[in-house]
């Protein structure tokens, strides 16, 4: 059952969707010079739009990072001791290959491109209606801002003949406003000038003498970090595939080689980067070693100064010949002693640093004291120091990772200042023990001259710090020698490249097919509004499933309607004479004996008249005796057409029966066998006269002499003649105008038929016309002016007006439809 029920929703759901494709279809063919014209105007819009927008080229490089001996900042392994100690805590360390994708990508790392190759400031000139940018050899000039608060400022120039450069149509913006100038300067190349958006200078570049004379030249100018935030977005990298270290890092320009200039500086900037990160350890260490060297060096030379002033005043020239007793005695302590007083004053210098509370994200010295255990601690201290630092410098301090990382280098640094203290109390004990060895043998000497005594211990002091000097002087050349072989495991595999003609933007056929479609879409969503808002009939469709009354007749538009009065001066193969001869057999079909007809419709402008008319005359044409009765005694449309004088109103008055029906009717008027009787005059009661008998005796007089007869009556909804009319009839035709009966009023017409409140209730859809879309212009040249009230007299002159004008109307709108 389930299955039956839907496969019946399907069904209805396919009978629904066709009509409505047809419908689709017809709207199409009856208006396809507006969707031609709509695509027309779309897809040169389409084509203009695309003319005005930059081409955008995408160039590519492909990049190695050598994972096997560390990439510039780490391997790719999470094996290293802050990424385990970060995820042991709970925080997610991401591969390093995707770290050294963001770092490529990151606005720190552009600031040094945009600096580098000067892209704050851009030049372009137009070509078919779209910028293009003059850039490395193609710049005519080259424009130096000497002084500006703007941080963005634009403005065009001009090469003139001779050689002078014109300035004009200034834009600025600083941190406060925006704002313009229309004032135009002219300038000579290399000298300062004032602008409205600050001191310039421009200075010839190697296309300034090919450049055309003339032509504009936009120029503009941004700080560098608002222009590294524009180039960032063009930049994009990512992984070649999963299982390689490549790095694919792509551009998109308007300049092919500003794009690889771009990819390859991005390159150059980040391997300058990596290697300044490598150097940093050995950096510090040398910056340690340099001030050490300067405080050695001038206790060094105050030494010195101190023994050569010693020797002139005690005019002593050599202590080795005064020492010679005690030299060798003496030599062992000695150098013993200054072995031993050196690295304590190496470690205690290093205990300083540690103790200092402003170098705390700092790197440590490294120096590699001999026989201590901290050596080790302070490399490790250092990679996570590194590491640390630059978390710090792609996100913040706050970071979850950066106050993990702090916590780890507080207790390193704790831990290694333990070491260093339990050092140097070493050494100090060492040296304790040097002295009191140095001490012996002074007091084996006790017996010398006291001048050679303090000479001897100037000399030691100067021996000393000579060798603490060496020292540092050695190790200065190792963290030299050690920044020199640094170098960054980073490789361009494969130079930026790509299609050198072929644009990524505009997409010219997606432009166009969009044109396209929008030039579609565009009539068809007006037509489809329209259609929403017509509350008119527009088809016979629209009265299926809601009207059961038969529809016998769809009568299509008469162009020809303003000059021909009817159907009979027509040819017998035009269209209107055959929907009539339809309209005819289906009335025969519908109710062979139906004699007298009865024309109503809902409200005035629906064509009844000109209906009834030319249903007379085409059953005429079938040799039937027709009479034309004019029921309409209010506005009496068919008199007017067909002739005025005494007619239905002096019959229906003539209570005593002293009038003949061949007294009143016209002969052959509306055509050959279709006789016409007028309204007549005006009554002052119209429903009264017409609900007399006098109406019936009319009926029976006809029925004995013609085979036809036809009422023309008022509209149903205005007064109630149509109503009284319908007694004495055989069958009423109900005359609906497509685009004016409204859809409202067609539930009301089914209760009508089914309550029988006319007889013989069927519809005759008039205007049937699809290539009209539902306007309410009056095709036949019968337009109503219909003022119905209950009394009379009621604006008839005001409706002569509408009438003539609704006439001119038709004519104008017939010969347009020719």
């Amino acid at each position: 059952m389930d299955l039956q029920t839907a496969q019946a929703k399907k069904k209805d759901d396919d009978i629904q969707i066709v009509p409505l494709l047809k419908t689709c279809y017809r709207v199409f063919l009856r208006n396809w010079y507006w969707f031609l014209l709509s695509v027309i105007i779309c897809l040169i819009l389409g084509y203009l739009y695309q003319q005005r927008q930059p081409r955008i080229y995408q160039r590519a490089g492909v990049m190695l990072v050598n994972t096997d001996g560390g990439s510039g900042y780490s391997s790719r392994s999470k094996s290293n001791a802050f990424g385990t100690l970060a995820e042991l805590n709970g925080v997610s360390v991401g591969d390093n290959l995707s770290n050294e994708i963001f770092i490529l990508t990151s606005e720190r790392l552009m600031r040094r491109v945009v600096d580098s190759l000067g892209l704050n400031t851009q030049y372009y000139t137009k070509e078919s209606l779209h910028p293009v940018p003059l850039y490395g050899k193609k710049e005519p000039f080259h424009m130096n801002v000497l002084k500006s608060d703007n941080h963005t400022f634009a403005f065009n120039v001009e090469i003139k003949k001779d050689g002078s450069l014109k300035l004009s149509d200034f834009q600025y913006a600083n941190e406060t406003q925006t704002g313009s100038s229309e004032e135009k300067l002219t300038v000579k190349l290399g000298a300062a000038v004032k602008t409205p958006v600050g001191e310039l200078l421009f200075e010839p570049a190697e296309a300034y003498d090919a450049f055309p004379r003339g032509k504009e030249i936009s120029v503009l100018y941004r700080t560098v970090n608002n222009a590294a935030k524009g180039f960032r977005g063009h930049v994009s990298a990512k992984e070649y595939s999963k299982e390689s270290s490549l790095i694919v890092i792509s551009c998109r320009d308007d300049s092919r080689e500003r794009a690889d200039d771009i990819i390859n500086e991005i390159y150059n900037a980040y391997r300058r980067d990596v290697v300044d990160n490598k150097n940093q350890v050995s950096l510090n260490t040398a910056n340690f070693i340099d001030s050490r060297l300067d405080l050695i060096g001038q206790e060094l030379s105050d030494v010195e100064n101190k023994l050569a002033d010693f020797k002139q005043q005690n005019q002593i020239v050599d202590f080795k010949q005064n020492a010679a007793n005690y030299a060798g005695q003496s030599n062992a302590a000695r150098n013993k002693m200054l072995e031993v007083e050196t690295r304590l004053s190496v470690a205690k210098y290093l205990q300083q640093f540690l103790q200092s509370s402003g170098n705390s994200h700092e790197l440590i010295p490294s120096l590699n004291l001999e026989g201590a255990s901290f050596n080790n601690q302070i490399s490790k201290y250092n990679e996570l120091m590194q590491e640390r630092n630059r978390t710090a410098a792609n996100s913040s301090d706050s970071s979850p990772t950066v106050v993990e990382a702090d916590q780890q280098l507080r207790a390193m640094r704790s831990a290694i200042l333990g070491s260093v203290n339990s050092y140097v109390q070493t050494k100090e004990l060492e040296a304790a023990d040097a002295r009191a060895n140095m001490g012996n043998v002074e007091r084996q000497v006790a017996a010398a001259p006291i001048q050679e005594k303090l000479g001897l211990d100037i000399q030691r002091q100067q021996t000393l710090k000579e060798a603490l000097y060496t020292y540092l002087l050695n190790k200065r050349e190792e963290v030299a020698l050690q920044m020199a072989v640094n170098e960054a495991n980073v490789r361009m595999v494969e130079d930026p490249s790509g299609s050198s003609s072929a644009t990524v933007s505009p997409r010219r056929l997606v432009i166009l097919c969009v044109g396209l479609l929008v030039g579609l879409l565009i009539p068809a969503l007006f037509f489809w509004i329209k259609h929403l808002f017509d509350f008119t009939v527009s088809s016979r469709a629209d009265l299926d499933g809601v009207l059961t009354a038969p529809v016998i007749g769809e009568l299509p538009h008469w162009d020809d309607a303003a000059e021909k009065k009817n159907i009979a001066n027509c040819a017998a193969d035009d269209p209107i004479v055959e929907a009539f001869r339809m309209l005819r057999y289906n009335l025969n079909f519908l109710k062979r004996n139906a004699r007298v007809l009865v024309f109503t419709s809902s409200t005035p402008s629906h064509g009844k008249s000109f209906v009834s008319s030319n249903l007379a005359v085409v059953l005429a044409m079938a040799k039937q005796r027709v009479l034309l009765i004019d029921a309409d005694i209010r506005k009496r449309s068919l008199s007017k057409s067909y002739g005025m004088g005494d007619g239905l109103t002096a019959w229906l008055i003539d209570d005593e029966g002293s009038l003949q029906l061949s007294d009143l009717v016209k002969k052959d008027q509306v055509a050959k066998g279709v006789d016409f009787l007028p309204a007549g005059t005006i009554p002052p009661n119209p429903a009264e006269l017409l609900m007399g008998n006098r109406l019936d005796a009319l009926v029976s007089a006809a029925r004995d002499e013609y085979d036809y007869v036809l009422f023309d009556t008022t509209p149903m909804l205005s007064v109630a003649d149509a109503g009284i009319v319908d007694r004495v009839a055989d069958m009423t035709l109900f005359v609906g105008r497509i685009g004016v009966l409204e859809k409202g009023f067609v539930p009301e017409l089914e209760k009508m038929y089914q309550d029988n409140k006319f007889k013989s209730l069927a519809i005759v859809l008039n205007d049937a016309n699809y290539k009209k879309s539902g306007g309410y212009g009056y095709g036949y040249g019968y337009g109503y002016g219909y003022g119905y009230g209950y009394g009379y007299g009621y604006g008839y002159g005001r409706d002569e007006k509408k009438k003539k004008s609704s006439k001119l109307g038709s004519r104008i709108l017939s010969k347009l439809r020719k």
